[in-house]
């Protein structure tokens, strides 16, 4: 009866749905005529703890009141649930009206469920507006959705029913006005089955038998929040820690793999506190918990007193997954998630445009307060890499946004899907990064306390946030803060400053234009930007003051820097603290390059050696300069032995190798080996106790490079240090570098299969992982090809893996491994189970090919053999275009590289003979006096 009910409601309302979508456009916002204060929520699961079942029975009692006259409808959105009846209520409790099911108008588009009414509602008088409801436990990761693992122990599978409700997923869970503004108070009730424990965003507070092994679960109610905050747990989970204060829960087998995560909660909490100058109780909630589970949408989400993580992220296996890698994955989320208690669940943002103001907020402090609380990590070096280089390539293309949106563009679920990206997160740290270090510490500080004070519990947009930056911006900057501010935050894109000296270097000449990686692609290069200037030079390398000198006005053309003396060098923007790159004249750039290849560097703070490399390599990317010219000016690196500016290296230099022809690798190796010279010296292949992090960082990037390109000491180092381990049994190395120095030795004929072999007895799963993915390294491709890609590995992700790590992993052998794939296309189409699987393959690997000859035996493939792969073969044929424009590519753009280092390499040849010539005559020379 029920379900008929409701499906003829839905029936009823197609006419209503079809008239939506022939519309210009529907209106997806709430008319804010009705608002809640309460929702007294009671979800219950039909199944047992062996089978929780597909279905939840659900009843929310919504109390709610208007401030305007008439208001005849009440409408609000629900999802993928089934409405069996409605109630409307007074204050007292008293029946005012029976909505039955099938009055209630739904549009399917909008989500939007409208409860019609016989008689308006009084104004400023509280209502109760109940529904009685099921929903479906999903398969996806969004509502309520149900989770399985296999217990270690018993090998028995078991449940875990949890909730994502961002960004729009608590209409799945209940009838709601689901949109950021509309804040409310939530009271939890969860019916389970015995076996499970519940928790939800509060304490719990009580728990009644229903009998029939059934209980209710009774949780305080949670602060006035955002409805996509809602969050609760039905696990067989163990708890760490205080569960009235803070505690982690997690399968009981994982117990003891939460303690570093544990403790890093118990030092963020109190951090942020110290940031923010507001204590966590005082924001509205006395508990704090964290769960994990196998599977869910993101590495964590901030429910208020409820952070749910993947297990990845905070669950450390002792020798397996407790490297300094995984530490620090774990202190940035745990900390991002922590800043969220303030910036997301206290002050919230008022629409989905402007989702910056919470998740830029919470990676700037993830970096900056994992830095306070775990220096070694050196995390306020890293944010440059790993955040403003990172950045800088998506928001150079046009699929850019700015920070801020107009709320009128920001609609549909796939609008604010289209506002979680790098742009929101990234750019958003950036731009507050920028503005924290010109407004000076302590002003920043000021500022942000004093906003996020007043706007407790309240919802903002970012003049709100503004207002207390001008307030605290420093008086004798001379700038329009309101232009600067819209600049960065609402139009999308960056500058570039192109810099030039004359008038016997006195004169700093600068000039703006937007930065584009393809200008063509229909970005506005017009845009310009109030653009803040700091630098450091030769006469003054003062790398640590971040107070600008000007800032460059959008309307000017030119601004000039004036020196007292001649200077040899100027860099900008220091420490890459503001959001721009810049272009320096040939002169001064060879002059940075003297500077940077002097003893100490000139002083020339390492962020800034890091932003020269990755400017360059962007700058021939878009042909400002020529790639020669890179590498010419990377000749630094010789001396160059810290991890920063080596990754901006890597970075830039991995989309060039993969466009280097195997005869032209052989020169780069030669290249490689020298510049490498001083950070090789300094790390070796050999993990020592002394080592920081940053060291076994750089270790592990600087043996995977030269290895991979076949230098001779570097394997035969790895190789002597693998067989003296397994003769003396000795400790592996650290889990950073253990799949770089297996993946290494794989490479030396013989030790491929011994650390096959260790793969093979290995019973761990992510160490079976990263076995296989080393273990696949090996040169002896067919032998592995056959006895382990098409015998031993288990599952198409395997297989896929070990291919390409076989070519990526040896550059040189692409062409024979390609031949062995294609000479029995049939029986690899047979291992990954599809011919669709094949063909991504296939084209994942041609996107690796350098060179004509692999373009025409690609091609030659595909005409022969195209009516084996049916649909897929179109994969094939876009794959084949894109060879052709990478090899034309590297034809136009590396023809000055590839004779540079040909070139240098017979240079640095005949500089080696004349090197020993003179040697040998210095020996006999001094032979000679001894004997005198």
């Amino acid at each position: 009866m029920t379900s008929c009910r409701s499906r003829f409601w839905l029936f009823a309302n197609l006419f209503l749905v079809a008239f939506i979508a022939t519309s210009e456009s529907a209106d997806y916002r709430l008319n804010l005529n009705v608002l809640p204060s309460l929702y007294n929520l009671t979800i219950g699961i039909r199944g047992d703890a062996d089978n929780p079942g597909a279905i939840f029975d659900g009843e929310v009692k919504i109390t709610l009141q208007t401030k305007h006259a008439d208001v005849y409808r009440i409408t609000l959105h629900a999802d993928s649930i089934e409405i069996e009846d409605c109630w409307l209520y007074n204050a007292a409790g008293d029946l005012v009206e029976h909505i039955v099911a099938a009055r209630l108008i739904y549009e399917q588009e909008t989500n939007k469920l409208t409860v019609p009414l016989a008689k308006a509602l009084a104004i400023s008088q509280n209502y109760i507006l109940q529904f009685k409801y099921t929903g479906k436990v999903s398969t996806d990761t969004a509502g309520l959705f149900a989770v399985s693992y296999v217990e270690e122990q018993t090998g028995k599978t078991k449940w875990v029913l949890l909730t994502e409700m961002q960004n729009i997923n608590a209409r799945r869970v209940f009838p709601c006005f689901d949109e950021p503004a509309i804040k409310a108070k939530f009271e939890v009730h969860i019916g389970r089955p015995s076996g499970f424990n519940a928790i939800s965003n509060t304490k719990l507070v009580a728990t009644t038998n229903e009998g029939n092994n059934r209980f209710t679960d009774h949780f305080d109610v949670t602060p006035i929040m955002s409805s996509y905050l809602l969050a609760f747990v039905i696990s067989e989970y163990r708890a760490r820690g205080n569960t009235s204060e803070m505690a982690i829960y997690t399968r009981p087998e994982f117990y003891n793999h939460t303690e570093f995560s544990y403790s890093v909660a118990q030092r963020a909490l109190p951090a942020c506190e110290n940031e923010f100058q507001t204590s966590y109780k005082a924001l509205g909630n006395e508990l704090f918990q964290y769960a994990t589970t196998p599977r869910f949408p993101h590495n964590s989400m901030e429910n208020w007193g409820l952070v749910i993580f993947k297990d990845k992220v905070v669950l450390e296996q002792k020798g397996y997954t407790d490297g300094w890698a995984q530490k620090e994955f774990t202190i940035r989320n745990i900390v991002h998630e922590n800043s969220h208690m303030w910036f997301g669940n206290s002050v919230t943002f008022k629409w989905w445009s402007y989702v910056w103001m919470q998740e830029g907020f919470a990676r700037f402090y993830e970096f900056l307060i994992g830095h306070k609380l775990y220096p070694e990590h050196q995390l306020d070096q890293q944010f440059v890499i790993r955040k403003v280089q990172h950045v800088f390539s998506t928001d150079a293309l046009n699929i850019t946004q700015p920070m801020t949106s107009p709320e009128s563009s920001i609609q549909t679920p796939a609008d604010i899907d289209y506002k979680f990206g790098r742009i929101s997160f990234a750019k958003a740290a950036c731009i507050i990064r920028m503005w924290r270090n010109l407004m000076g510490e302590a002003n920043f500080d000021m500022a942000v306390r004093s906003y996020l004070k007043q706007n407790h519990l309240g919802n903002v947009e970012p003049n709100d946030l503004f207002v207390y930056l001008k307030e605290y911006w420093p008086r004798n900057h001379i700038v329009n803060l309101d232009k600067f501010f819209f600049d960065f935050t609402e139009q999308p894109g960056y500058p570039v400053i192109m810099v030039n000296i004359s008038q016997e270097n006195r004169l700093i000449g600068l000039y703006q234009k937007r930065f584009l990686s393809n200008p063509g692609d229909g970005s506005d290069p017009s845009l310009r930007y109030t653009i803040p200037i700091t630098f450091a030079t030769n006469l003054d390398p003062n790398f640590k003051n971040l107070t600008p000198h000007m800032y460059f006005d959008k309307i000017v053309d030119v601004a000039l820097i004036r020196a007292k003396e001649p200077i040899d060098w100027i860099i900008l923007n220091i420490q890459q603290s503001n959001y721009y790159r810049v272009f320096y004249d040939t002169p001064i750039l060879r002059k940075i390059q003297e500077a940077l290849s002097k003893d100490g560097h000139s002083s020339i703070a390492v962020e800034n050696r890091a932003q020269l490399v990755n400017d360059l390599f962007n700058f021939a990317f878009v042909g400002m300069i020529d790639y020669a010219e890179v590498f010419q000016f990377l000749e630094y690196l010789s001396k160059e032995v810290e991890y920063i500016p080596w990754f901006a290296a890597y970075e830039g230099l991995q989309d060039v190798t993969r466009r280097l022809t195997p005869q032209q690798l052989n020169h780069f190796e030669k290249y490689l080996r020298d510049i490498t010279a001083a950070v090789y010296s300094k790390l070796g292949v050999l993990w020592r106790s002394e080592d920081t992090v940053l060291d076994v960082y750089n270790r592990d990037m600087q043996v995977a490079w030269l290895c991979r390109f076949k230098n001779f000491d570097c394997n035969k180092k790895v190789t002597n240090h693998f067989e003296e381990s397994l003769n003396a049994n000795s400790e592996k190395p650290s889990p950073d570098y253990r799949e770089t120095f297996y993946c290494a030795a794989a490479r030396s004929a013989g030790y491929d299969e011994i650390v096959f072999e260790i793969y093979l007895s290995e019973t761990n799963s992510n160490e079976r992982d990263l076995l296989w993915r080393s273990a696949s390294c090996t040169r002896n491709y067919r032998r592995h090809y056959q006895n382990a890609i098409l015998n031993n590995s288990t599952t198409v992700f395997q297989k896929t893996a070990g291919l390409a790590q076989m070519y990526q992993q040896n550059p040189d052998l692409i062409t024979d491994i390609y031949l062995m794939l294609t000479e029995e296309i049939e029986l690899l189409a047979e291992a990954l189970g599809s011919w669709s699987k094949t063909a991504d393959v296939l084209s994942n690997m041609a996107d690796y090919f350098t060179t004509r000859e692999q373009e025409t035996l690609f091609s030659d493939f595909i005409n022969k053999n195209h009516k084996l792969f049916g649909d897929s073969a179109e994969t094939l044929r876009t794959a084949l275009r894109t060879v052709n424009n990478n090899v034309q590519w590297a034809e136009q753009r590396l023809g000055k590289l590839v004779s540079f280092l040909e070139s240098r390499n017979g240079a640095a040849a005949v500089g080696l003979t004349l090197a020993t010539t003179l040697l040998m005559v210095m020996s006999s020379v001094v032979s000679f006096l001894l004997k005198l």
